[in-house]
This record gives structure tokens, C-alpha cells and sequence, in this order.
């Protein structure tokens, strides 16, 4: 029945509603927790701890000092 159920949700999907299912189903973070209607939490050292993170802050500084 469960399955049913969740093969119905996702047909009623919109592309960007199933794109964003499909990042969080294969998403690593581990602290993830839904505690609201649309509010998701995590652990924020799990994500600023993350090689992505990093990489995506190190182009950011790179960005910024370019602009001073």
C-alpha cells in the first residue's frame, strides 16, 4: 500500500517538485529532518564541512576578491 501510494505522489509531481525529490533521495546529509510544512533542517558543520561547500566558497572568495 505504501508504495502505491508514493507511485500516485509522484505522478502528481511537477518536473521542479520531482527534481528537487530526486536531489534530497541523493543527498549524503545524514542530519536532514522535515519539521514544518516546507521547512527542512540540517546540520550546518555536515554541510560547511562538505568538499562542495568548500569548493563552491573557495570559487566565491575567488569571485569577490576579483571585484574589489
Amino acid at each position: 500500500m505504501k508504495e502505491f501510494l508514493k507511485r500516485i505522489l509522484k505522478i502528481s509531481l511537477s518536473t521542479d517538485d520531482q527534481r528537487v525529490l530526486n536531489v534530497l533521495n541523493s543527498s549524503t546529509i545524514t542530519s536532514r529532518k522535515v519539521v514544518g510544512r516546507g521547512t527542512l533542517t540540517v546540520n550546518v558543520s555536515e554541510i560547511t564541512g562538505s568538499e562542495k561547500f568548500k569548493e563552491y566558497s573557495d570559487k566565491a572568495s575567488a569571485i569577490v576578491s576579483l571585484q574589489r
